[in-house]
């Protein structure tokens, strides 16, 4: 039950991941201007960041509740497993995405 909850969960954030990327990727992208595409992109770019920084934190968090949850029930060690693996793989990109974002700034001394 955990894992079909936990399931259903990353399925509605992977479309509010798809909703963010909006036109790309849908049948209406083809039909834009070279402009609106430039516009949109920038637009995804600046915020797919801010998207990140809230969705993976709250992954890590909803996997790792999953994965004691089904540990401490000892239904299946492999499925506790996968949970605490798919917990340690959101906190890898949410430090990617930190550190990915920082911005290298000049000396102040020249």
């Amino acid at each position: 039950m955990i894992i079909v909850t936990v399931l259903i969960v990353t399925a509605g954030l992977a479309g509010i991941f798809w909703m963010a990327n909006w036109p790309f990727g849908t049948p209406w992208a083809k039909d834009l201007t070279d402009k609106e595409r430039r516009i949109e992109a920038e637009h995804n770019r600046r915020h797919h960041r801010g998207v990140a920084l809230i969705y993976f934190p709250g992954l890590a968090v909803i996997f790792g509740v999953a994965s004691i949850a089904i540990f401490v029930d000892q239904k299946s060690q492999a499925a506790a497993v996968a949970m605490g693996l798919c917990s340690v793989a959101s906190v890898g990109v949410f430090v990617a995405v930190i550190k990915g974002g920082r911005r290298r700034r000049s000396s102040k001394r020249r």
